[in-house]
C-alpha cells in the first residue's frame, strides 16, 4: 500500500475516533454528572471503562485480523461503535451511558488494532515510524478540534449530541475506508485463527524482553497521559473556574506541541533512525514530570505552570508513540496484529488504570492528577531505557 494523501487523511480519520470519543465530551463531565444526578467521579469512571474495554478487546481482534484481513475488521468496529454512539446519545441514566461507552469502546478497538498493522504490513520499521508519523499528525487534530467541538455543542445544544456527532462519524469513516483503503494482508499471508494459535503467540512475545521493554515504557508514558485527560476538566474547570467553551483551547495546547514533535519525526526519522529520537525524546516527559512533582506541594500554583507541564509531557507523544511501536515490531518477528494488539491493550489498560486511580483518589484538589502523571512518567523512563540498553535482536532472544 503506497501512502497517498486520501490514504494518510483516512487512516488519520480512523485513529483519530478514540480521541474523539475520549476528549469531545471531557468538557461535559461536569455537566453530565449534573443532568443524570450522579458523582462526577463515576461519570469520570466511564472514561476508565471506555479504556478497559478498548484495551483489552484489541488482544482478540489483533488474531482476528492476522486470519480475516483489515478490512472486514475495521468495517465491523466502526459499524459497533457507530451503533453505541448513540446509544450514548439516546440514554438518560448512567447505566445505559456506561453500556453505550462499553460497546463503543468495543468498535473502537477493532478500528485501532488494524491501523498500525495495515500501515507496517508493507513497510520497514523507519518507514513505518515516519508513516505513522504523518498519520498522526492528521489524527491529532481529532484531540485539538474535539473538546473545542464538544465545548460548543454543549453550549449551543446539550451533551447528547456530542455521541450523534461521534455516530455520524462513524459511518461516514466506513464509507470513506471501503473507497479508499485497499485491503494490505494477502490470502496467503494470513494465519488460521484459533484461540490456541493466539495464545502461543502472545505467550512469544511476552517472553520477549524487549518487546516487553518498549510495551511497558508506552504503556505507563500513555497511562500518564491519560491521567492527565481524565483530571485535567475538573482542574480546569472546577478549581480554576475555565469557561467549559473555552476548556477546549487549553485542551489544545496539547496537541498542538504533539503535532510540532509529529512534523519533527516525520522529517527526521528516516536519517537519524527512530531508536535515536526516541531514545532522547523521553527526557522531555521526564522533565515534565519533575515539575509536576513540585507543583503538587504548592497550595494553588499558577494555572500556566500547570499547562507547560501537561504540554512537555504530551507533546512528545508525537515521537514516542510511534517510536515504542516501531522498537517492539522491530524485535517481534512476524506477528504485526498481535503486537500492535497487545501494545494498545497495555497502553489503554494502563490508561484506563491511571484514570482510575484519578478517579479513586479525587479530594478536590489536582495533586492526584500531577501524582499519577509524574509517576507514569518516571517508570516510563526507567523501562525505556533499561530496555535501550539491552535490547537484543529477535534470534538472540
Amino acid at each position: 500500500m503506497k501512502l497517498t494523501f486520501p490514504i494518510v487523511l483516512v487512516l488519520g480519520l480512523l485513529s483519530g475516533l478514540t480521541p474523539l470519543a475520549i476528549d469531545a465530551y471531557l468538557p461535559s463531565i461536569p455537566t453530565i454528572s449534573k443532568s443524570l444526578n450522579t458523582d462526577i467521579g463515576l461519570i469520570q469512571m466511564t472514561l476508565s471503562i471506555y479504556l478497559l474495554v478498548f484495551a483489552f478487546m484489541q488482544i482478540l481482534f489483533g488474531p482476528i485480523s492476522d486470519a480475516v484481513g483489515r478490512r472486514k475488521v475495521v468495517v465491523g468496529g466502526l459499524t459497533v461503535f457507530a451503533i453505541g454512539s448513540f446509544i450514548c446519545a439516546l440514554t438518560q441514566s448512567y447505566e445505559l451511558l456506561l453500556a453505550g461507552r462499553a460497546i463503543q469502546a468495543l468498535g473502537g478497538a477493532a478500528v485501532a488494532v488494524c491501523v498500525p498493522a495495515l500501515v507496517k504490513d508493507s513497510m520497514s520499521i523507519n518507514q513505518f515510524a515516519k508513516a505513522m508519523s504523518m498519520i498522526m499528525l492528521v489524527m491529532a487534530l481529532a484531540p485539538l478540534a474535539a473538546p473545542i467541538i464538544g465545548g460548543a455543542i454543549l453550549t449551543i445544544l446539550n451533551w447528547h449530541y456530542i455521541f450523534v456527532l461521534l455516530g455520524i462519524l462513524a459511518i461516514l469513516s466506513i464509507v470513506l475506508f471501503l473507497r479508499t483503503i485497499p485491503e494490505t494482508l494477502p490470502e496467503e499471508k494470513r494465519t488460521p485463527f484459533s484461540f490456541g494459535n493466539a495464545t502461543r503467540n502472545y505467550i512469544i512475545l511476552l517472553k520477549n524482553r524487549s518487546v516487553m521493554g518498549y510495551i511497558a515504557a508506552s504503556a505507563f508514558y500513555f497511562g500518564g497521559m491519560m491521567s492527565f485527560i481524565t483530571g485535567c476538566s475538573f482542574v480546569y474547570i472546577e478549581i480554576y473556574d475555565v469557561d467549559p467553551a473555552n476548556f477546549g483551547f487549553l485542551l489544545g495546547l496539547n496537541v498542538i506541541t504533539m503535532m510540532f514533535a509529529s512534523t519533527i519525526n516525520g522529517r527526521y526519522v528516516e536519517k537519524l533512525g527512530t531508536e535515536i529520537l526516541t531514545k532522547y525524546a523521553i527526557y522531555i516527559p521526564l522533565v515534565a514530570s519533575g515539575l509536576m512533582i513540585i507543583l503538587s506541594f504548592f497550595n494553588h500554583p499558577p494555572m500556566w505552570l500547570i499547562i507547560m507541564s501537561s504540554m512537555l509531557f504530551i507533546g512528545p507523544m508525537g515521537v514516542l508513540g510511534s517510536g515504542f511501536m516501531a522498537g517492539a515490531l522491530k524485535y517481534a518477528g512476524n506477528h504485526n496484529g498481535s503486537v500492535t494488539a497487545l501494545a494498545g491493550t497495555s497502553r489503554f489498560a494502563f490508561g484506563a488504570l491511571g484514570g482510575a486511580v484519578i478517579s479513586v483518589l479525587h479530594n478536590g484538589t489536582f495533586v492526584p492528577m500531577l501524582g499519577t502523571i509524574a509517576a507514569c512518567g518516571i517508570i516510563a523512563f526507567t523501562f525505556l531505557k533499561v530496555t535501550v540498553r539491552y535490547a537484543k535482536p529477535v534470534s538472540e532472544q
